[in-house]
């Protein structure tokens, strides 16, 4: 687990240089989050009572028009567009990430989210965090094992302050090792360098925050079973057709769009436009979901089956047309809320499965197949729901990360039979 060839100076040098990083990470996540949410309370409250518009009309109005500005600065700062996903496969191979583009991205990130997009702030946050990473190690000239732990710690440092946790960054900078340094050594340059960082990040948020990450979702009442263990099953697989319907659609809508890709402007005002239309038909869908997610859970017996499935699509479409057209943000709590809308529905539709188990066990299936990470999946499922879920989400987790492995088998039989019988 110890690389021998480490020289004690440099490394302790390199773990300084990490608990620094941290730093700058937890007060640029806490910034960019807490402008967010101004931002957003002086738009769609302040702004709002003071037009006095129809809310159906003012919605329509304010996501337009954010789509114009989001295409105005796409064209602005270019079309540098990854979802969060990639861009940790993408690291994972460079061992860098482009700092140059992250002003840029942030910015338009920004306009994104007070703009009503629903999308969350995870993905621009990396960028921004892992970009001063490689930046620092460009600067002072580190290796490229250290440019990579940089980069990694920088991200860690980042999910550590979005969850108030050290250990879901370092988990999520481990399981993203594809084509980074492996076995071991991965322990040595990824997970310590990212724990350290993430601990010094939680503590600086949670310091400026005055809390840690609740538990947003409890189910109160509930008790594992035996049974449960084996409804997690189907569920997790109902959450991984939930984040694989997410990419497909992305995919889908991405290729659809391709012949608007030098028209960034239009392409934006385009996704605004789409963007407002569906939050003034269904104003859940609007924003990250995060708190929009607790009055789904709230009402949902209000709410009923039908809508309730009608909310999960019309979010991951939403999510997939905003990225698609160039907006910039994260897809996490948008893929939360359309598999709790899903495991919500379950519930009414098979009341003798407990909420606490279709809920968990459905978010824990999407995530797993949105962001390819499972144990840190399943570490953020149970941040957001009680300790009690835990034994139904490692089942959830392990039967969506087979659909997924499956999946993949699959896609790549699939390409080689077209590649040796061409047509």
């Amino acid at each position: 687990m110890i690389d021998p060839q480490a020289k004690p100076a440099s490394y302790v040098k390199l773990l300084a240089l990490v608990s620094l990083l941290g730093l700058i990470s937890a007060l640029i996540t806490f910034g960019f989050i807490a402008l967010v949410h101004q931002g957003t309370y002086l738009l769609w409250e302040e702004a709002a009572q003071a037009l006095g518009l129809d809310t159906r009309l003012f919605t329509v109005m304010v996501c337009t028009l954010g789509g114009l500005l989001v295409g105005l600065l796409v064209k602005l700062f270019g079309d540098h567009n990854a979802i969060f996903a990639e861009l940790m496969l993408e690291f994972g191979r460079t061992g860098r990430f482009e700092y140059r583009h992250a002003p840029g991205i942030v910015i338009t990130a920004f306009v994104s989210l007070i703009s009503g997009a629903s999308l969350g702030p995870e993905a621009p946050l990396a960028d921004a965090c892992g970009g001063i990473g490689t930046l620092v190690s460009d600067r002072l000239k580190l290796n490229d094992r250290e440019t990579r732990t940089m980069g990694y710690s920088g991200v860690s440092g980042m999910l550590a302050a979005f969850i108030t946790s050290p250990f879901g960054g370092a988990l999520l900078g481990l399981e993203s090792a594809q084509g980074g340094p492996g076995g071991m050594m991965a322990y040595f340059w990824v997970l310590f360098p990212s724990l350290l960082a993430s601990a010094v990040a939680t503590v600086v948020f949670v310091a400026l925050s005055g809390s840690f990450f609740e538990t947003l979702y409890p189910f109160p009442g509930y008790v594992p079973r035996l049974v449960d263990l084996l409804y997690a099953a189907p569920l997790g697989l109902v959450g991984g057709v939930v984040g694989a319907l997410f990419m497909v659609s992305l995919r889908r809508l991405q290729q659809l769009l391709q012949p608007m890709k030098t028209h960034v402007v239009l392409r934006g005002l385009l996704g605004g436009l789409g963007m407002g239309l569906i939050g003034a038909l269904l104003p859940l869908t609007l924003f990250s979901g995060e708190s929009e997610t607790v009055d789904l859970i709230v009402h949902a017996a209000e709410i009923g089956v039908l809508t309730l499935i009608v909310l999960a699509l019309a979010k991951l479409l939403a999510t997939s047309l905003l990225l698609a057209t160039g907006w910039k943000g994260g897809y996490i709590f948008p893929i939360m809320f359309a598999s709790v809308a899903l495991g919500m529905a379950v519930n009414l539709v098979f009341p003798g499965i407990p909420v606490a188990v279709t809920v968990a066990a459905t978010m824990a299936g999407a995530l797993v197949a949105a962001l390819k990470a499972p144990l840190f999946a399943a570490l953020f499922t149970s941040a957001l729901v009680q300790k009690e879920t835990g034994v139904v989400i490692a089942v959830a987790v392990v039967v969506s990360a087979l659909l997924l492995a499956l999946l993949a088998l699959w896609t790549s039989r699939r390409a080689a039979a077209q590649e040796n019988n061409p047509r």
